[in-house]
């Protein structure tokens, strides 16, 4: 498999260091250093050092005497340290691909000339989004400047079976002894979720929504303090990510399930963790109806010429 573009991995990985930073509690001041991130992520220190440097750039880490340290975490990290796709163009080219690979109407293995004719755009802008893509983990370049697009949940079945997976491990990892989730992100979740409740997701991109709601359930996956959940839920986010922009249609089911986030908080934050489990065990349950019919009437859009 050819590898990703230094410069694009740097900015994948500068990414991954803040949201391994902000699911950790980490604060302003914190030593940031190449061999601890490096193991924390599962890569070499190369990507990690060119992420340092791009984290440094953007003034969100700087040097503290010899040490490397944070000097702030941004609330946005799309927005602090974006990847190549940016603008409407490339915000609705990248929306086009979501929605033809989930319908399947695209093949495994496409070239960008083919894309540049199907969408009507220039090769800079294509490039742009693949790259994004690539980023994503839901494509890889292929032999002679082609694009292969990788197995992912990508329908009602998949998906019945991530939640029957969820349902086995997300309750379980809120029970798990050393479960501490930090003062900090307990308090950015509130906020995100107190405004998705509000109706905050009508301004926001399917993107945007999918990150914050599966960014809630990644953070108690990784408080729970045990490294197979915390790997499991980051594979399970890769593979949910085009499922999850059909479902962050669903605006009236959007706003119950972050009232639903929201309760799951207080008990955490009252110390009832069995609480806390049965109310994630009913949250999943909640949304599997909808979300299967939104995932099918996407597909069929395909199959009758929509």
């Amino acid at each position: 498999m050819p590898r990703m573009p230094a410069a694009l991995l740097h900015r994948a990985t500068a990414r991954l260091i803040l949201a391994h930073l902000r699911a950790s509690g980490a604060a302003p001041g914190a030593r940031l250093t190449e061999e601890s991130l490096a193991a924390a992520l599962g890569t070499s220190r190369a990507p990690v050092r060119g992420a340092l440097a791009i984290l440094a750039e953007a003034g969100l880490a700087g040097r503290d005497g010899r040490r490397l340290a944070l000097r702030r975490l941004p609330d946005d990290i799309d927005a602090a340290v974006p990847l190549e796709a940016q603008g409407q163009e490339a915000e609705a080219l990248y929306a086009a691909l979501v929605r033809d690979r989930l319908r399947r109407a695209l093949p495994e293995v496409v070239g960008a000339a083919e894309l540049m004719r199907r969408y009507a755009a220039g090769r800079v802008l294509v490039t742009r989004v693949l790259r994004q893509v690539l980023a994503e983990g839901w494509a890889e370049q292929a032999p002679a400047g082609a694009w292969r697009f990788l197995p992912l949940i990508d329908g009602a079945e998949g998906q019945e079976e991530a939640y029957r997976f969820r349902r086995a491990t997300e309750p379980a990892a809120l029970l798990e002894p050393g479960f501490a989730l930090a003062g900090p992100i307990a308090a950015r979740l509130r906020r995100e979720q107190q405004a998705l409740a509000a109706g905050g997701a009508a301004g926001m991109t399917a993107r945007q929504v999918f990150e914050a709601n599966s960014g809630f359930h990644l953070a108690l996956m990784q408080a729970s303090g045990n490294r197979f959940f915390a790997d499991a839920a980051l594979r399970v986010t890769r593979l949910r990510r085009l499922v999850g922009y059909v479902i962050a249609a669903d605006q009236d089911r959007l706003r119950q399930q972050s009232a639903e986030h929201l309760q799951i908080l207080d008990r955490i934050e009252a110390g009832d963790m069995p609480g806390a489990a049965a109310l994630m065990a009913a949250h999943l349950e909640a949304g599997r109806p909808s979300k299967a019919k939104l995932l099918r009437d996407a597909q069929a859009q395909h199959f009758a010429g929509g």
